[in-house]
């Protein structure tokens, strides 16, 4: 599996317009072959600074989707709206855990 994880600073007044490319861009990438997930969230603290998370079945998948028109689209439209380069880390992932157990809504924590 390939990770990718991703840092977009967007110009303060032009947030919204970068959210909705964002939607509409994670919409069209998960239906892309080979993807298993990609997500865009703004940060808490740091307005404008979203964050793209994306996991890919393969190095083909990846390649496959920088290739595409979604990708490149993406790319034309959101050059104007950034007030610095975006960066992007790919990691290969041969294993994945959970090293604590998931917390449901109800559950209670006792001392």
């Amino acid at each position: 599996m390939i990770v990718g994880v991703g840092d977009i600073y967007a110009q303060i007044p032009r947030r919204e317009e970068v959210r909705e490319l964002m939607r509409a861009t994670q919409a069209s990438v998960r239906e892309q072959r080979g993807c298993i997930s990609y997500a865009f969230a703004e940060t808490l603290d740091d307005p404008g600074h979203f964050v793209v998370v994306q996991r890919w079945r393969d190095q083909a998948a990846v390649d496959e989707h920088y290739g595409s028109g979604a990708f490149a689209e993406y790319q034309a439209k959101i050059a104007d709206l950034l007030v610095r380069t975006s960066e992007l880390s790919l990691h290969v992932v041969q294993e994945a855990v959970r090293p604590v157990g998931s917390v449901t809504p109800n559950s209670v924590l006792e001392d």
